[in-house]
């Protein structure tokens, strides 16, 4: 996944198989519940990795845009889409900074755009912004700056309350929770604070 824009964060593989059983993100099914039935519609998937929540979107009817670096990751996802499936997906090996988004009922974010650099992301969440269609939803989580990867030299984003709201300025806040915890990722122990984000585009 190291390219210009994208974190450089060792063993994506391992990350990437030992997920696949994982359960797709509440935050994407409560997205989902919202808009309901996909049929007709697209979803972008930012950081798909191995592709849970572009499965489940397939699943659910959507028109699936599948964006990641890795192409690890994407090698997995392709091995895994459904005969039924394989018309509405199409899978994009980009980094954040380098992909344009169609427009879109729904983007999806799972735990993945904190690893844009910081440079990037002002164009990276204009870009987001920019794609969703009016009533469209945004779903995903920002990191805090009392996350453990912040600090001196790091390649990621993280954002404080202040940030937060000044990025959702416009939009329609349906969920915007803030928690942290000490837990582990795959790099080992880990000190979270994430912002979980639920924002719909006027209109």
């Amino acid at each position: 996944m190291a390219d210009q824009g994208v974190a450089v964060v060792p063993g994506w593989l391992g990350y990437h198989q030992a997920t696949l059983d994982r359960q797709p993100r509440p935050l994407l099914r409560a997205a989902c519940g919202l808009l309901g039935a996909g049929v007709g519609r697209t979803a972008v998937d930012l950081g798909c990795g191995a592709g849970v929540d572009v499965l489940a979107l397939l699943a659910g009817g959507w028109r699936v845009v599948a964006v990641d670096r890795d192409p690890d990751g994407l090698d997995l996802l392709r091995g895994r889409v459904p005969a039924g499936g394989a018309g509405r997906v199409r899978i994009v090996r980009a980094s954040f900074a380098g992909v344009t988004l169609p427009a879109a009922h729904l983007i999806h974010a799972g735990y993945s755009v904190p690893f844009c650099a910081p440079e990037d992301f002002p164009g990276v969440w204009a870009g987001i912004r920019g794609a969703l269609l009016p009533g469209g939803i945004f779903a995903g989580q920002l990191f805090g700056i009392r996350d453990s990867w912040a600090g001196a030299g790091s390649r990621m984003s993280f954002h404080g309350r202040g940030q937060v709201d000044g990025l959702l300025e416009g939009l329609e806040v349906v969920r915007l929770d803030e928690a942290e915890w000490d837990g582990a990722a795959m790099s080992g122990p880990k000190h979270w604070h994430v912002y979980d984000i639920l924002v719909r585009q006027p209109g």
